[in-house]
């Protein structure tokens, strides 16, 4: 068992979430800031925290926890999906303060604070839960008491409702200069440019496990420099943001190389990126699909599977050009959570098969973007 430094948790500060003028949480507060803004989602796994909290998909997002106790096993070394947290905080209606598991090396209390993040809990999470569901996104501000004191309420709700959005902040950038590009695993058999937008660190390690070899470029990749090496594959990873700014980021260089008709494979803001390029649309969803459970059907084989998702934009169905067939649609909205072209070696996922946390039903899908590697390569 690894304890907790008592002294931490009582050094709570009484805080608040204001949701809008009508809504406001009372709880407590453990953070290195007085008052924080941030976009709230809610995620309805109940295991997989840190791998949650350390994706970067979540960065500039505070993180509703629908599970109601949060910290029981620690956390580890080796369920770090990136080097840091990236959400702006976590919402949890009770803090575990002694971890019992025997793989866990530090408390999960010391470990959020240690790496500068926040936690807010001892509140009513369903009652939130239901608001983001009905209300949809929208930046909330979490504050001291004291802090909220400072100010009226009115001047608190237009300091939120000036806070950029999710949509106007460029995320990517951000996490782009923090990247350390690598390559991984050199002596694979297949070589892969992995466009890297905010990956998990279980996409490289599943592509690895099936030996290949991976060179990792960021948004500010040269089209010409990737197909001057031959690369067998290109895949594009999740992340962060608006995937219309992205994609207007790279639309040349990326276009370039869709045309190279190289085998490629996209998850999450990848395949909303690879849907964009073949001329499809995105939106905003309401609420977003976050948790490791999840219904999905396979349309080529008529199998449901149940995903792990983490994502607040969608392609929009009446956008579906004439090359891009429907290959997975979700069970709970019939929104598209899969694609693939008809004239090129091109598809995408919208979910997460590589799981971390969640379940393992979709990882054929690696096997697949082997096949055709293997397959353009013959």
């Amino acid at each position: 068992m690894v304890l907790i430094d008592n002294s931490l948790i009582q050094n709570y500060q009484e805080a608040f979430l204001i949701y809008d003028e009508n809504h406001i949480f009372k709880g407590k507060l453990l953070s290195h800031h007085e008052s924080i803004i941030s976009e709230i989602c809610f995620n309805t796994s109940m295991t997989g925290y840190q791998e949650i909290l350390t994706d970067p998909s979540y960065k500039s997002q505070f993180i509703t926890f629908t599970f109601p106790m949060i910290g029981i096993v620690g956390t580890n070394n080796d369920d770090y999906e990136s080097w840091k947290i990236h959400a702006s905080g976590l919402i949890v209606k009770e803090l575990v303060t002694d971890s019992s598991n025997w793989r866990s090396t530090e408390n999960f209390i010391n470990w959020v604070i240690d790496q500068k993040s926040s936690i807010f809990w001892d509140i009513d999470t369903r009652a939130l839960t239901s608001l983001i569901r009905d209300k949809g996104p929208k930046n909330v501000m979490i504050c001291t008491k004291e802090n909220l004191g400072k100010k009226s309420l009115k001047e608190i709700i237009k300091e939120i409702n000036d806070y950029k959005k999710l949509e106007e902040n460029d995320v990517i950038a951000d996490y782009t200069i923090q990247l350390n590009k690598k390559n991984h695993n050199p002596e694979g058999k297949l070589k892969i440019a992995f466009l890297d937008f905010g990956a998990k660190d279980n996409i490289k390690k599943s592509l690895i496990k099936r030996d290949c070899s991976i060179d990792e470029y960021d948004m500010n990749f040269s089209s010409e420099e990737i197909i001057s090496k031959n690369y067998d594959g290109i895949f594009l990873s999740n992340g962060p943001g608006d995937p219309k700014k992205v994609f207007s980021n790279i639309e040349k260089e990326l276009t370039l190389l869709i045309n190279e008709k190289i085998p490629t494979f996209g998850i999450c803001l990848g395949h909303q990126i690879l849907c964009l390029a073949l001329g499809a649309k995105t939106k905003r969803m309401k609420k977003g699909h976050r948790g490791a459970n999840h219904p999905v059907k396979n349309l080529l084989n008529n199998k449901v599977e149940i995903t792990s998702q983490n994502h607040g934009f969608v392609v929009i169905e009446n956008s579906i050009p004439e090359n891009m067939e429907i290959t997975h649609l979700s069970l709970f909205d019939n929104s598209i959570d899969g694609m693939r072209s008809t004239n090129q070696p091109l598809f995408s996922v919208q979910y997460h098969p590589e799981s971390s946390p969640g379940p393992h039903d979709s990882r054929y899908l690696f096997d697949d973007f082997i096949t055709l590697m293997e397959k353009n390569a013959s």
